[in-house]
Formats: C-alpha cells, sequence, structure tokens
C-alpha cells in the first residue's frame, strides 16, 4: 500500500505541476500544462480500462486495511503498466511482479529531488523574469500610473511619519536621562544586574516606540477625516512599517548596544558594535519600508504590476547587500570569534565557538538564499512566513545568548554566600563552587541543543515539537529528567549532610569538640559520600532505562570474591571499626602504634596515617596493629628522675627539687599542672650517682613540655645550692705491695716520688717498679 500511495501521488502531482503553471504562466505555457494535463488524464484512463488491471486495483483497494508490500508493489505494476504489457492473468491472479532493485530505487530517488531542485530553481528564475517584464512594461508606459493618487498618498504618509517620528524622539530625549544612571549600576553590578539593566532598557525603548506610534495615530486622526473617518489605509501602512522597524531597531540595540558598553553582554568591541548597528538599520528600514510600505501603496495606488516590481527591487538589492555585507566582514568576524573562543575557560565551549566562526558567513549565505527564494516563490504569505521564522529565530538566539552569559558569569565568578554564612559554614561555599560551576556547564550545553534544536523547528528542517509530544520524546525526556532530577536530590542531600557534620565540628561556646568526635564525623563523612554516590548513580541508571539488576547482583558477586581474596582487607576494615567503637585513636593523639610513636594525622576505614618526631610519615594497616599506646587520654605525668653524688644530702637534693617545682608552677606552666609534685624518693643506687624520682601530673600531651621546663629549673635552683649533678668518672686508688713494705723495713733505698701531674690518663700504662 505504501507504493500504491506513492503511485497515486505521483499520478495527483503531475497534475498538480500541470495545472499550477497553466494558472501562472502566459499563453504558451498555458497550452504546454493543458497538453500535460491531458497526457496524464490519459495515462490514468488507459490503466481504468484495462479490465485485468482495474480488477487487480479494485481488488487491492478492498484489502486496504491489511495491505502488505507485496499487494503495493503489484498495484504499482499495474498503475505503471506492467499489465499491457506482461501477462494479465497472472496479474489478476495477485502474482508478484520482479521488484526493482535497491540500486535502482536510490537512483529514481536521487532523480526525484534532481528534478525537485531544477524545477524550484526555474520557478524563481521564471518569477524573477516576470517581474522584470512588468518593470519593462511600465517604463514602457504599457501601464498607465495614477501619479496625483501617488502624490496626495505620499505627503499623507510623510506627515504622518514626521508626527511619529517627532513624538519617538521627544521620548527618548527623557529616557535618555536615565541611561547614565542605569550604565553606572551596570558597571558596578554583576553580570545578573547587567542583564536585567539591559532587559529594563529594551522595555523602555519599547515604551518609546509606542509613544511614536500613538502620536502618529493621533495626527492622522487630527489631520485626514476626523475621528470619524478614522485612519486612512495608507496611514495604518505607514503607522505599521514605523512600528515593526522601530522594534527591529530596538532589537539590535539590545544586541549589540552601541551607546553604553556596560550593558553590552555580547563580546563586540565599539567600533565593531557600531558599525554592525548602522549597517542593520539601514538594511532595517530599506527592506521594512519597502515592503510593508512603498509596496502595499503601490499596489493601492498605482497597479499590481508596480507593486510586484518594486517587491522584487527591494527584495534583491536588500538580499544583495546583505550578501556584500557578509562576505566583506567574512575575516574580521572569524577573527573576533576565535579571539573570544580562547578566552573561555571550556574547551568544548571554545572548540564549537571557533568552528561557528569559521563557517558563520557559510549559515548566513543559506539564511539569505533562503529568504530570497521564499520572497520570490510566495510573494503574498512570504512577509509572514519570514517575520515568523526570523522573529523566533531572534528571540530564540537571544534568550539562548543571554542564559549562556548568565551562565558563564555565575561560573565564572563562583558562588558568594553572606558573611554570615560564611562564618557559621565556612566549607559551604567551597563546596558549592566545586560542584555548581560543573551542573551550569552542563545545563549551558543543554541549552546550546535547545536553541539549536529550536532553529531547526522554526525553519521547518526537523519537526522538535512532534518528536517532543511522540512516546519516544517523552520516554527519553522524562527519563533523562528524571535522572537529573535524582542526581540534583542526591547532591542538596548531600550538601545538607556535609553542612551539618560541619555544624557538629564547629567550635562554639560552650561545646568543644573533642579529637574522638572529630575522628568519628570524618568517618561517617566518608561513608555517607559513598552511600550517596552509589545510590544516586544506580537510581539515574534505572531512570534512563539501565537494568540495574544484574549491575546490583555483580557487585554482591564481585564483593563476595574481595571478601575471599582480600582477607587482609576486610581484617583491616573490621579492626579499624572496632578501635574507632572503643575510642582508642583519634586525630592529634599521640599514639604509639606497631612500635612507632607519633602523632596521628588521619585515620581511613582500614589505617592510621602516623607522623613521628622526625617528620616520618608512617601508614600503617589495621591488621598489624596489635596493640594501640595513646599518651593523650584524661590526663599524663613526667616522670623527673633526677640523680646525685653520693656526697649529697638527701634532703636538701629533695627541698631544691621541690623549690624548682614551686617556680615551674608559677609560670605559664601553671594551668597545665594538675597536682602538687609527688615525690618518690631515691629509687636507684648508680654507678656514680643517687637517683631521686618525683612525677608531675599535666593536661594529656603537655607532659613533654612541662617535663623539660622541670628541668631547667631543676638545673637551676641545684647551681644555686651548690648540688652537684655527677657525671660518670673513674677514680684511681694508689695501693703499696707487700715487698715494698718489706725493704722499707729493712732500710733499702725507695723510688722517689713523681713529679709532674699525677693525673694519668686512663689508658695510661703501669708503671713497672721492677726494673
Amino acid at each position: 500500500m505504501r507504493l500504491l500511495r506513492r503511485s497515486l501521488a505521483t499520478l495527483i502531482g503531475l497534475v498538480f505541476f500541470s495545472v499550477v503553471p497553466a494558472v501562472a504562466q502566459n499563453a504558451d505555457t498555458q497550452k504546454d500544462g493543458t497538453a500535460d494535463v491531458a497526457q496524464a488524464s490519459e495515462a490514468l484512463i488507459n490503466v481504468l480500462n484495462d479490465p485485468a488491471s482495474r480488477a487487480a486495483l479494485i481488488e487491492l483497494l478492498k484489502k486496504s486495511s491489511g495491505g502488505t508490500e507485496a499487494s503495493g508493489d503489484a498495484a504499482l505494476s499495474v498503475l505503471s503498466g506492467s499489465a499491457a504489457t506482461g501477462s494479465p492473468a497472472a496479474q489478476a491472479d495477485g502474482s508478484q511482479p520482479q521488484r526493482p532493485s535497491g540500486t535502482a530505487n536510490f537512483a529514481l530517488k536521487v532523480g526525484e529531488y534532481t528534478r525537485a531542485l531544477v524545477d524550484d530553481v526555474g520557478l524563481v528564475v521564471a518569477q524573477s523574469m516576470r517581474s522584470l517584464t512588468g518593470l519593462v512594461r511600465i517604463g514602457r508606459g504599457e501601464i498607465p500610473i495614477k501619479w496625483d493618487q501617488v502624490r496626495s498618498t505620499a505627503l499623507q504618509v510623510l506627515v504622518v511619519l514626521l508626527a511619529a517620528y517627532a513624538g519617538l524622539l521627544l521620548s527618548r530625549a527623557v529616557m535618555k536621562r536615565i541611561y547614565p544612571r542605569m550604565s553606572v549600576l551596570a558597571r558596578k553590578g554583576s553580570g545578573l544586574m547587567r542583564s536585567f539593566i539591559l532587559l529594563l532598557t529594551l522595555a523602555f525603548d519599547t515604551v518609546t516606540v509606542g509613544v511614536g506610534w500613538a502620536v502618529g495615530n493621533a495626527v492622522a486622526l487630527a489631520g485626514y477625516g476626523g475621528l470619524q473617518a478614522g485612519v486612512t489605509l495608507q496611514e495604518s501602512l505607514a503607522l505599521n512599517a514605523f512600528f515593526i522597524a522601530e522594534l527591529a531597531n530596538v532589537a539590535l540595540r539590545f544586541i549589540f548596544v552601541p551607546s553604553h558598553r556596560e550593558l553590552r553582554l555580547l563580546p563586540f568591541t565599539d567600533t565593531a558594535s557600531r558599525y554592525w548597528s548602522r549597517h542593520l538599520h539601514i538594511f532595517v528600514y530599506w527592506i521594512i519600508y519597502g515592503m510593508f510600505l512603498a509596496v502595499p501603496v503601490a499596489n493601492i495606488s498605482a497597479s499590481f504590476v508596480l507593486g510586484n516590481a518594486l517587491r522584487f527591487l527591494f527584495v534583491f538589492l536588500g538580499t544583495l547587500y546583505l550578501f556584500v555585507l557578509v562576505h566583506r566582514n567574512r575575516r574580521i568576524v572569524c577573527q573576533g570569534v576565535s579571539d573570544y573562543a580562547q578566552t573561555l575557560h571550556s574547551t568544548l565551549a571554545s572548540r564549537l565557538l571557533a568552528v561557528g566562526g569559521r563557517v558563520w558567513h557559510l549559515a548566513a549565505y543559506g539564511y539569505l538564499a533562503a529568504v530570497f527564494i521564499i520572497w520570490v516563490t510566495r510573494p503574498f504569505d512570504a512577509t509572514s512566513i519570514i517575520l515568523h521564522a526570523t522573529g523566533l529565530s531572534i528571540v530564540a538566539i537571544a534568550a539562548g545568548i543571554l542564559v549562556s552569559l548568565v551562565l558563564t558569569s555565575t561560573i565564572k565568578d563562583g558562588i558568594q554566600l553572606p558573611e554570615s554564612v560564611r562564618t557559621s559554614l565556612p566549607a559551604l561555599q567551597k563546596r558549592l563552587n566545586a560542584f555548581i560551576p560543573r551542573i551550569l556547564k552542563i545545563i549551558r550545553l543543554a541549552v546550546f541543543l535547545v536553541t539549536f534544536l529550536a532553529l531547526l523547528d522554526i525553519w521547518g528542517i526537523l519537526s522538535v515539537l512532534d518528536w517532543v509530544a511522540s512516546e519516544t520524546g517523552l520516554q527519553l525526556l522524562s527519563g533523562y529528567g528524571s535522572a537529573f532530577l535524582v542526581v540534583l536530590v542526591g547532591f542538596l542531600i548531600w550538601l545538607a549532610i556535609m553542612s551539618w557534620v560541619d555544624l557538629r565540628l564547629q567550635e562554639r561556646s560552650g561545646h568543644i569538640v573533642t579529637a574522638r568526635e572529630r575522628t568519628l564525623f570524618q568517618l561517617f563523612r566518608n561513608a555517607t559520600t559513598v552511600v550517596v554516590i552509589v545510590m544516586v548513580a544506580l537510581l539515574a541508571l534505572s531512570e534512563i532505562g539501565v537494568n540495574i539488576g544484574p549491575l546490583i547482583a555483580g557487585a554482591g558477586v564481585v564483593g563476595l570474591a574481595i571478601s575471599f581474596g582480600a582477607q587482609t582487607l576486610v581484617k583491616d576494615i573490621i579492626t579499624g571499626a572496632f578501635i574507632q567503637i572503643e575510642n582508642a585513636i583519634n586525630e592529634g593523639d599521640v599514639v604509639t602504634v606497631a612500635g612507632v610513636t607519633g602523632t596521628v594525622e588521619g585515620i581511613t576505614v582500614r589505617s592510621v596515617r602516623i607522623r613521628d618526631l622526625d617528620g616520618t610519615t608512617h601508614i600503617i594497616p589495621f591488621s598489624t596493629v596489635d596493640m594501640v599506646s595513646n599518651f593523650m587520654r584524661g590526663f599524663s605525668y613526667h616522670v623527673a628522675l633526677i640523680g646525685v653524688s653520693y656526697d649529697t644530702d638527701i634532703t636538701a637534693a629533695k627541698d631544691a627539687m621541690q623549690e624548682a617545682f614551686r617556680q615551674l608552677k608559677a609560670t605559664d606552666f601553671g594551668p597545665m599542672i594538675f597536682d602538687d609534685l609527688e615525690m618518690h624518693g631515691v629509687t636507684n643506687f648508680g654507678a656514680s650517682s643517687i637517683d631521686i624520682r618525683a612525677r608531675i601530673k599535666t593536661a594529656p600531651g603537655d607532659q613533654w613540655a612541662v617535663g623539660r621546663a622541670y628541668n631547667e629549673y631543676v638545673k637551676k635552683v641545684f647551681d644555686e645550692r651548690g648540688i652537684e649533678i655527677p657525671f660518670p668518672q673513674v677514680t684511681y686508688h694508689a695501693a703499696t705491695p707487700p715487698f715494698a713494705s718489706d725493704a722499707r723495713k729493712e732500710g733499702k733505698p725507695q723510688r722517689p716520688p713523681l713529679t709532674g701531674p699525677t693525673d694519668l690518663p686512663e689508658d695510661a700504662p703501669a708503671q713497672d717498679d721492677g726494673g
């Protein structure tokens, strides 16, 4: 049935394309069109007169509700005359003819498209020649023109337009007093403030146009006929052209803003802004006053032939003017767009903008050619088509650019929270600026795609709205929209939890955050982040149509395999969990773990990071921890072990140690000391000293600083009181041998005593008395 419909459409098309030229062309063209109609009618009559073809066609039409491709092929063969040349009996029995090959179908389609393109080009040329022929006939005087009526109409229109522009200029002079203040606000404000002020100026400019239009209508009513006669058609055409032209100029000022650089959103220089604004103003006045005023007035006052000729001239010269304008500035605009693209932070946006700058003139050429063809081929409804498509395109592009610029400004400047919020939640602004710009970049890309699809729909290239309204479009948009909503809600939940944790970890009056709270909340923050990411990812995939059942099952199998293959990892996690439950280690504690003593800098679910006294960082898995020694629980002690010489009075030494403690407590270390000095007394008799032990109770973590300070004061007091702190030394005692005493008794001479220093080094050789 598809081919049958195509065949019937071909016959109808033949009739249509033969009738249209008969209506639009001259007498010769009408004869050719009549011959085409006769030929098409004869072909249809021959098909219907053939009994076999007629029977097959009737049979296929009866089965049209359940038609197949084979019946369509049979109908095509019937209508193409194959029944007359082949076997009628076979066609009547419903036998299928041989289907043409795919290459033949493709060749036919290419041929049809080429023929249609040539016909369109021929139609444009024919319409252009017809318009020029009418202008030649007017120049020869074959078509009379009522010049008196033309002059009176021109004078009437001129008066009304002068009144309208007088009202426009006066209202604009009033508005110019407000614009400098707005420029100052825009210079000091952000991108959002500039956009708001620019929209406000757009509204003010529109009001000035409305005032001028109202003044023109008032003058038309007062000057020609009064209120009873009303406004004439010529005056109405003039005022409508004024209103449309000035609104177009308002749109151009909104885009380029040649007079107020502070309000300009697009990256135009002052010179480029004034250049494009001036030339496009000229085109707007030429095309609008020509098409909306000169052509209708010529049709009414003179002749439709004159109006048709003027329409072609206005459209052709205006299009040619824009072609030349685009051609002259194609390299300048390309360079400017390329320079601006290099300033963008997004690589994708920079590349897209650079490509757009290189091909912008081609798009402009295509647009101008399409508009010219519409004006020539459809002169009666071309105005509504072009204004509707162009206006919607301008609105879509302006809205897309405005939203993109606001998003770009927000991405560049970041989110700025109030001072009170930054004080209470210091990490909130950093988190927002870490995620919001990425989300805004995705939204900016979506805005670009929506704008592009809107342009395709406006110009009829692609029916986006119909696709969106279809079941596939609704399903796709709802799925991805739901996924985006899931991601957004997940991000808000994560942000709320992180903000709550920040509030709990913030020290304020009456609340001191302990090291245990800080550690537990840090682990809770990490665990929450992992859970939210996994849940949001699974829900988002489910919304876009991905079956997450195998993912969950696969995750379970992978988790089971990991649990068997990574027993040490599991042991790390379980041991770490119990260590945290028992509050054995917190961040900032000084501990001894696995033989390493240092400060805890970080704790994860499987390891602890310790930095020792030398600055070396140690990562210790919890599975290797069999004992934890924490120096930061409740209170601590500094154990002072002081050695004195054997000839020292122990009581005096103890009193000196008490004096050193009293002096220490009077300093800034006093608040760190919880109790009096605990004197334990003599604990050891060493090789060269007697050890006296005492103990000082301090705040946890302060025992080392207090101990160092106490040692300094002990040394100071001992020096003041002359108490010796011994150090290792060797004392030699000279003993008299037995034979020396016998010799002394017998009166034998003895060796004279040694002269000189008597202190010998420890490694000096012993003297031998037995010569």
